[in-house]
């Protein structure tokens, strides 16, 4: 998590923290945003779970070696440059004849000829990417909150539940439980922004 003694204006962004090697804090917070978005990205694209991790661990190690030079006057985007970096790896992990390629393995070779464009695998990256966000930052305001307001907003926003509904198995009133959801809500929407500054798309 990021810390808590920074503002979201003041908040150095997290590339330019992974840059520097002795920041811990700041990978630590990278790779729990980043592992399991690339983790399913890479299984999405038919790899096995043990080659998915090793997916996501030679995208860090990459990371870790060509963050300081990323120039987004060049590249883009950071999240734009990942994207690529876990898609392009995933690609190589599937045609290496460790999974069946070069092995008359077909069904391989032709996942191999079926991958999508770049736009394909960015619409399941900004996909993955968005579902982590809310994750982690559900577990970051969940204990802001008590039991009756954040089982308001988890059954109806998350569990898709009518208002109706969640009014009567809580025992509370259709308005507090509308009143309760948009608290949740609008916090939630904050940690995703503040996520995204830190990302400095």
């Amino acid at each position: 998590m990021a810390s808590e003694n920074h503002g979201p204006e003041t908040r150095p962004t997290l590339i330019g923290r992974l840059a520097d090697p002795a920041c811990e804090q700041a990978w630590e917070e990278f790779v729990r945003l980043y592992r399991d978005v690339v983790y399913r990205v890479a299984r999405a694209r038919g790899l096995r779970h043990a080659d998915a991790e090793d997916v996501s661990q030679e995208v860090f190690a990459i990371v870790a070696q060509k963050v300081e030079q990323f120039d987004p006057a060049a590249k883009g985007s950071f999240r734009g440059w990942l994207r690529k970096l876990a898609r392009d790896v995933a690609i190589d992990r599937l045609r290496r004849p460790s999974i069946g390629t070069g092995s008359g393995d077909s069904a391989v070779q032709r996942q191999l000829n079926e991958l999508p464009a770049g736009e394909d695998t960015g619409s399941l990256w900004d996909v993955e990417v968005r579902r982590e966000q809310l994750r982690l930052a559900c577990e970051r305001i969940r204990d802001q909150f008590s039991d009756g307001t954040w089982q308001s907003f988890w059954l109806t926003a998350i569990k898709h539940q009518s208002i109706a509904d969640v009014a009567k198995q809580l025992s509370r009133s259709e308005g507090s439980i509308r009143v309760a959801r948009c608290r949740v809500m609008a916090k939630l929407k904050q940690e995703v922004r503040r996520d995204d500054r830190e990302i400095s798309l």
